[in-house]
């Protein structure tokens, strides 16, 4: 990946040590807990460059305004847990980024908690080398909470990657939604698992999934499986999966106006994944998720 610095304000963290960072006054780092705080609105670069196991915490402030892009290269075999606490009336805007062309596994367990009238919007592009395990798990704890979460995966040559996504509402008046899109090309193996769950009592929430994978080659393997476990009737919840081969006469037209086969199927790849960059507004994001889909086709 071709990183730079996607904003003013930035942190690296090197195995846990903070190797670089220019933080505004409302931003402050303390061991493992990255603490975001009211003050005027907070655009911030985060890049966690790991070899081993690491735990970051996240806290989010009450009234506080945060557009983050989380940039992580992984190095060898390793977990990167994140723990989320997002206080009451906060907005967060989460942008997740893989780097780094590691071929190791890579394992991420994301769980979080989000509290009365926040609203977060977290968007996961894992378009890198490594084989991936992913684990995610958020709890609207407050009343009227809300969470997107928006995902682009590519698997491609002999990777395996799967992912577990899971918004529970613990409060009513919850909204959860998710968009999750991946493409399979080659002898790859993607599976996709979306959560839906409401508890009982948690009245006029709403649990939304969509998941979605383009499948290039025959000899790849993709399931998308969405589950939606609802114990109150008061609420509204749907769920859409499908996976399927890309649209030869789409491709064909391309072609058609003068496109080779391999940029016709980045351009269709692209439009497909790109709803997941648009939770932050950063020129610098954008270049790089266009470089790293040039892998499509081949």
């Amino acid at each position: 990946m071709n990183l730079k610095i996607s904003y003013d304000h930035y942190i690296v963290i090197n195995d846990g040590q903070v190797t670089g960072s220019n933080l505004p006054d409302n931003v402050s780092f303390d061991h493992e807990t990255l603490t975001l705080n009211l003050g005027a609105p907070i655009t911030l670069h985060v890049i966690v460059i790991l070899t081993h196991d690491y735990t970051l915490h996240y806290h989010v402030g009450a009234h506080t305004k945060a557009e983050v892009i989380e940039t992580r290269i992984m190095n060898a075999d390793a977990t990167l847990m994140r723990d989320f606490v997002i206080d009451e009336n906060a907005s967060f805007h989460l942008f997740n980024e893989n780097g780094g062309n590691d071929l190791h596994t890579q394992n991420y367990v994301d769980t979080g908690t989000i509290a009365r009238d926040a609203r977060v919007e977290m968007g996961y592009a894992e378009l890198s080398e490594a084989q991936v395990n992913a684990d995610y798990h958020y709890h609207l704890t407050g009343v009227n909470a809300s969470m997107h979460v928006r995902m682009a995966i590519l698997a491609k040559d002999e990777q395996r990657k799967k992912y577990r996504i899971n918004i529970e509402h613990n409060a009513p008046h919850t909204t959860g939604v998710m968009d999750n899109y991946g493409v399979a090309k080659d002898r790859a193996h993607l599976d996709l698992d979306g959560l839906g769950t409401i508890k009982k009592g948690n009245n006029g929430s709403e649990s939304h999934q969509t998941n979605k994978i383009m499948v290039f080659d025959p000899t790849c393997f993709a399931s998308a499986n969405p589950y939606l476990f609802i114990d109150e009737y008061d609420v509204a919840a749907s769920h859409a999966a499908a996976v399927g081969r890309m649209d030869e006469e789409h491709l064909y037209y391309l072609q058609s106006r003068g496109l080779t086969k391999r940029q016709a199927m980045q351009l269709i790849t692209y439009g497909y994944l790109k709803p997941v960059i648009e939770i932050v507004d950063n020129e610098n994001l954008k270049e790089r998720f266009e470089e790293a889909l040039t892998k499509v086709g081949a």
